[in-house]
């Protein structure tokens, strides 16, 4: 099968280190959660030819797309304009048009390979330009774009529930990463949403590297924002530290960057022994959780929670929401659930996990087991294999791929305001 993967896909995750090294240069693409490169390097192992399209916004607009080619392996990134309402140049912001430009570059690259099936990731542009080019895409939805802007109030924001509700609406086939991003979107697709979780694929404990010596909390945050909840952890880490007093926080994400507004809240609430790393690659974040007691997880939504599961496939027990959307369901009995909302209840999870010994192995236990057993990429490959097939199928039977319809999405948008 050839398979079209359109994402957020990092350079140096999907090319190999001597690729890269024999290239010398080569953009980022878009850095992040490697789930998507997993997936490709798992379709690839199993004979699969992949076409793996991304954008980078350090790429010059008028740049040609990087293309790599090998036997199973297309990789090419397009160019992304930097700012989103701002012109760029001569041209507009991305979001102020809908990633018209971006879209247009996707669909093109898809028109000169012709793979015959299409997986985009996200209900964006990436979603866009696969409904484009085939109205049979299969489109992942990792988050709702409606509950994101009911925290998240910006023009941005409202912009990107616009053209996810445009996704929705020209699409048939949808998977959803949990029951509940499917159960929060089917009011907007027509055919049922096949629940398929994100795949779980960590790296092994590195065994040269010494535990801490005192309990270490690690959180990991990006956004700041109301939704992440983060205020509350914390301030209850402060009163954490009344209990168990030598307990370090080691903070990750864009939401703990070094100077920024939760440096300025610890300082103002007086929050100790908080160690802000920001923004930090992704393996290191793995490398810092592993080595963790535990991990905190505040979040109010969550459409899957990635972290969670990493953390729980080395054996570090988490504490999180217990209405917090789909974290009950990702975690189940490999952590504490808790009402995140209430500062007092946050603390009492963890010094329970702090303080019960006994308790602590049993979850820690169980977080090995529920990871192996219902997040494995292999299983993950094979439920998204199978529906490429059909969505594949149905293509032949019926379809040729649309003309680029950036009229349709303009209409659309102005009758979804």
């Amino acid at each position: 099968m050839y398979i079209a993967v359109l994402g957020a896909i990092a350079t140096n995750e999907i090319l190999s280190e001597s690729t890269r090294q024999r290239l010398t240069t080569y953009p980022k693409g878009r850095e992040g959660a490697p789930l998507i490169t997993n997936l490709i390097h798992e379709y690839v192992a199993r004979g699969h030819k992949v076409l793996a399209i991304t954008t980078d916004p350090k790429l010059a607009d008028d740049e040609p797309p990087f293309v790599y080619e090998d036997e199973q392996l297309t990789y090419v990134v397009v160019p992304s304009r930097k700012h989103t309402f701002r012109p760029n140049g001569k041209r507009p912001g991305r979001t102020a048009d809908f990633y018209r430009f971006e879209r247009k570059q996707i669909l093109a690259v898809l028109q000169q390979y012709k793979p015959n099936v299409v997986h985009a990731h996200w209900t964006y542009e990436f979603a866009l330009a696969a409904l484009a080019y085939t109205p049979d895409a299969l489109i992942t939805v990792h988050d709702n774009a409606q509950t994101i802007f009911s925290y998240v109030r910006t023009l941005e924001r409202f912009f990107m529930l616009l053209m996810a509700r445009y996704a929705f609406r020209r699409g048939r086939w949808f998977t959803a990463v949990s029951p509940y991003m499917a159960e929060s979107v089917q009011k907007w697709v027509k055919e049922p949403v096949t629940v398929v979780p994100n795949p779980v694929f960590t790296p092994a404990k590195a065994d040269n590297v010494a535990p801490p010596k005192q309990p270490i909390i690690s959180m990991v945050v990006n956004g700041w924002d109301d939704r992440k909840n983060s205020k509350n952890a914390l301030l209850a880490f402060k009163k954490i530290q009344q209990l168990h007093p030598d307990t370090l926080l080691w903070a990750f994400g864009t939401a703990f960057e070094p100077g920024a507004e939760a440096d300025a809240f610890c300082q103002q609430h007086s929050v100790p022994n908080v160690v802000l790393f920001g923004q930090t690659p992704h393996a290191e974040v793995l490398k810092n959780v592993a080595q963790s007691t535990l991990l905190l997880h505040t979040s109010l939504e969550e459409s899957f929670g990635m972290v969670l599961a990493e953390a729980m496939s080395y054996g570090v027990p988490v504490v999180a929401g217990k209405a917090s959307g789909a974290v009950p369901w990702v975690v189940e009995d490999g952590g504490l659930l808790v009402d995140v909302t209430e500062i007092d209840a946050i603390v009492g999870g963890v010094d329970k996990l702090l303080s019960d010994q006994t308790l602590y192995k049993r979850l820690s236990t169980n977080a090995v087991r529920i990871v192996k057993t219902r997040f494995p990429i292999e299983r993950i490959a094979d439920q998204y294999l199978e529906l490429c097939r059909k969505c594949s199928s149905s293509t032949e039977r019926n379809h040729k791929p649309l003309p680029y319809a950036q009229s349709v999405l303009t209409a659309s948008a102005k009758s979804d305001g």
